[in-house]
């Protein structure tokens, strides 16, 4: 960066601080005001050029809308709101045009700041030899009493996505996706939702993961498992692996009542269609079930980091 500072007051300018930050960018750190009221949620990821985007192929727009909506959808499955933000950048020495890319950068993340009323109220930024890193956390608190664990879920729950499944990083939707903000809201101010988690590995690793937290296991009915169209049609078991075990399509896993299923599934206020997908099983293991009722053991297929 020519002028840190420069950059910094424009910030400053275009995230004036909103409650409940008292103190944002431009100090050592930000003060929230926690009245003691609400359960406080920080939420953080972090991209990697090369891991999680292709610099020579994604603009500074969308990269930035993606840092941030990839919180916003942990929030999401919380059943919590955004209050605060945090972005850490680690900039390559050798990038054409920094301050402007940056300037872009933080369009992407001004879409959702103003749309769900909360700042970026500070960070760090670095300048190294290696790729472009962004590092964003989110701080929010919760829609309803607490927030939305994943290890809430009991047998004989339903278990319910909210979108199809598959062929994101295909056709770019990862870049562009919307966070379920404003459904997992609705969910939890009129359902008692058992436990939620956003699909961010692919729904085969994401299943696994709810049901070991919670001491339960899945019958997952392979018909029901909604494919999007951005996964291409092929022969055999190739399309539905790839609903499965694609990732990075940030729809909602979760898992309420029968009764609630019932209700919700009927209810004409129902913002969006949600996918039955199966119920939560006492015996702690996940099952793939085909059309004809024969089941298989549901690998934990899905993106993993590799760290060795």
């Amino acid at each position: 960066m020519n002028s840190e500072i420069k950059f910094i007051r424009s910030l400053q300018r275009r995230f004036p601080i909103t409650s409940p930050v008292e103190v944002g960018i431009g100090d050592d750190g930000a003060v929230l005001d926690c009245s003691g009221t609400h359960q406080q949620t920080v939420v953080i990821d972090m991209l990697l050029d090369g891991v999680h985007f292709d610099l020579k192929a994604t603009s500074p727009q969308l990269l930035g809308r993606k840092a941030m909506a990839v919180n916003l959808s942990d929030l999401a499955a919380m059943g919590c709101r955004p209050t605060a933000a945090f972005v850490s950048l680690a900039v390559p020495r050798v990038m054409e045009s920094p301050h402007t890319f940056l300037e872009r950068m933080y369009t992407g993340f001004e879409e959702f700041t103003t749309r769900w009323n909360f700042c970026v109220a500070g960070g760090d930024t670095n300048t190294w030899n290696g790729p472009l890193a962004v590092d964003v956390c989110l701080t929010g608190v919760p829609i309803g009493a607490r927030p939305v664990l994943r290890n809430g879920a009991r047998p004989g729950d339903v278990l319910l996505v909210t979108g199809p499944l598959g062929g994101s990083l295909r056709k770019g939707r990862h870049l562009q996706f919307t966070p379920q903000l404003d459904l997992a809201k609705w969910l939890v101010q009129n359902y008692q939702v058992h436990a939620m988690m956003d699909i961010s590995d692919g729904l085969a690793i994401d299943l696994h993961r709810m049901m070991e937290a919670s001491g339960t296991g899945a019958d997952l009915q392979a018909d029901c498992v909604p494919i999007h169209a951005d996964v291409p049609v092929d022969k055999g078991d190739a399309t539905l692996t790839q609903a499965l075990s694609d990732g990075e399509d940030f729809e909602l896993l979760l898992a309420v009542s029968h009764a609630d299923f019932k209700r919700l599934n009927s209810d004409p206020e129902r913002p969006q269609e949600l996918h039955r997908i199966g119920v939560v099983r006492q015996e702690q293991r996940c099952r793939l079930i085909d059309s004809a009722g024969n089941s298989t053991t549901l690998d934990i297929a899905g993106w993993q980091h590799e760290l060795s």
